[in-house]
């Protein structure tokens, strides 16, 4: 049992609790039957023959409340003696004064008589609690090497592991889980899952990652059973994905670990984090990569994994080069692309950014671990096009400000496209008359929707004789590039 009961003074009764402790006095003088356990072992004797052997001799005295006392204060049997004291309630007809006790942060009040233990008088007072009566076999059971399973208006005696199929229920319906027809198994296949296996009764309990909750599944199992050693009796795993092509999928919770959990240490949501974080960074420094996606597992197959994902370009292709480089384990629970490059981003967007561009734009890019990963390849990408872009161009020298406009917007348009030549624009809004022509005349040479770019009928005129100046311009190379643009501005 756990650790023991506080105990508080003693004060008179009131009528009510009287009643309620005078008729369990009365239940077990009439039938001490109600306290013996049934039997499900298979021993050559029961443990319990020689204290109901004594408490039958009782029957001569049952109506002596002094005799009575007098045995519950006799002799080394606290089960005879709990039981001696708690009929002499009845027998003296009344209650004239109660203890308190505190037990699991509530108060529970019964009537001391004899010698015997606070604990053992309060198991028989409260046989008629599953938990509380425990109290009184406590002792005895490990004394005697035996396990005792209480539920409902049961107790249930074996000299071995022998959990009843209905104390399984009455224990797991205690907890907060609620799963369809009152199963023990959540209905769900994920990535993940608790799996409590009760040996002797050939029975299991499933509970998936999503299902799971804050609280231990093990402790009620546990909470109203008597045993020397009461986990021998249950196989705890985690059940996952997260594994190699041949490794195991399934962790096996012992020692320490079982007992933190057993016991409330560890929550049922707290042990599956638990596992699949260390079975996670187990799959990172293995000898070969792993690619999981939900109940999905890959094995090293890197070209399958990425074939199941949705993303965009840059996502994928940068998750591809990624991977053909560099051994990495990837564990994501959907199809996405982002999710996949976040899951590595942190720890691995320097090597992500040079196998998807180049070292030098790597370089440039900087620190960009916590930023956007999308805009970030964006940006990427660019840079390494402006880059290669910029090799075919001439450089001009001493650059007026429209013959910089034209040069950025052009660059920008080869680079990226009209998406990139509107950033442009927007960036840095055309403030004069030549600046203005120019920004709406490679709007009308390339965006759609040219009339996000403002301009007055004149400039709009000019922007218009522009456009295939622009696009000559933007379509030209090395010095081609440098005679082009003098002709448009010209």
């Amino acid at each position: 049992m756990g650790r023991r009961a506080r105990f508080r003074g003693v004060k008179r009764t009131n009528k009510r609790l009287e009643n309620d402790i005078l008729e369990r006095s009365k239940n077990l003088w009439e039938d001490p039957s109600i306290l013996r356990p049934k039997c499900a072992g298979n021993c050559r004797k029961c443990a319990f023959d020689k204290t109901f052997k004594k408490i039958g001799k009782l029957e001569k005295y049952k109506n002596s409340s002094e005799a009575l006392i007098k045995y519950a204060g006799k002799g080394s049997d606290d089960i005879f003696k709990a039981y001696a004291a708690t009929i002499s309630l009845y027998a003296a007809g009344s209650v004239p004064y109660m203890a308190t006790a505190k037990l699991a942060g509530e108060d529970v009040l019964f009537a001391q008589r004899g010698a015997v233990g606070n604990d053992k008088l309060i198991g028989c007072q409260h046989y008629n609690d599953p938990k509380i009566r425990l109290f009184l076999y406590n002792a005895f059971a490990k004394k005697k090497g035996l396990l005792l399973y209480s539920f409902d208006d049961e107790l249930v005696c074996s000299n071995y592991p022998n959990m009843p199929e209905d104390y399984i229920y009455d224990t797991f319906w205690e907890s907060p889980y609620e799963f369809p027809n009152d199963e023990l198994e959540c209905p769900h296949n994920k990535e993940a899952a608790l799996v409590i296996d009760i040996k002797s009764a050939k029975r299991r309990i499933r509970i998936c990652k999503n299902c799971a909750k804050d609280v231990s599944t093990m402790q009620y199992l546990i909470s109203r059973m008597i045993a020397e050693r009461p986990l021998d009796d249950f196989e705890v795993s985690i059940e996952h994905n997260y594994h190699s092509k041949d490794g195991s999928s399934a962790e096996r919770i012992e020692g320490d670990l079982l007992k933190s959990y057993a016991y409330g240490k560890l929550t049922d949501v707290q042990l599956i984090k638990q596992v699949l974080k260390e079975r996670l960074g187990a799959l990172k420094e293995g000898a070969e990569s792993t690619f999981v996606i939900g109940e999905r597992n890959f094995g090293s197959d890197s070209a399958a994994f990425i074939s199941s994902l949705k993303g965009t370009q840059d996502e994928i292709e940068a998750l591809t080069r990624y991977l053909a480089q560099y051994k990495d384990s990837i564990v994501i629970q959907t199809e996405r692309a982002s999710e996949a490059l976040t899951s590595v981003w942190e720890s691995s967007y320097r090597e992500i950014l040079e196998c998807f561009t180049s070292a030098e734009t790597a370089e440039k890019m900087g620190d960009v671990g916590k930023k956007n990963i999308q805009a970030v390849l964006g940006d990427a990408r660019r840079i390494e096009r402006s880059k290669d872009v910029v090799k075919t161009l001439p450089e001009f020298k001493h650059m007026g400000d429209v013959t910089k406009t034209a040069d950025t917007y052009a660059k920008a348009m080869k680079v990226g496209g009209a998406e990139l030549l509107m950033e442009e624009i927007s960036k840095v809004p055309p403030r004069n008359y030549h600046a203005r022509a120019l920004a709406k005349g490679f709007a009308l040479a390339y965006v759609e929707n040219p009339d996000t770019v403002k301009s007055t009928a004149e400039e709009a005129d000019l922007a218009q004789f522009l456009v295939p100046f622009i696009r000559d311009l933007v379509d030209s190379v090395g010095d081609e590039y440098r005679h082009k643009m003098s002709t448009l501005l010209t």
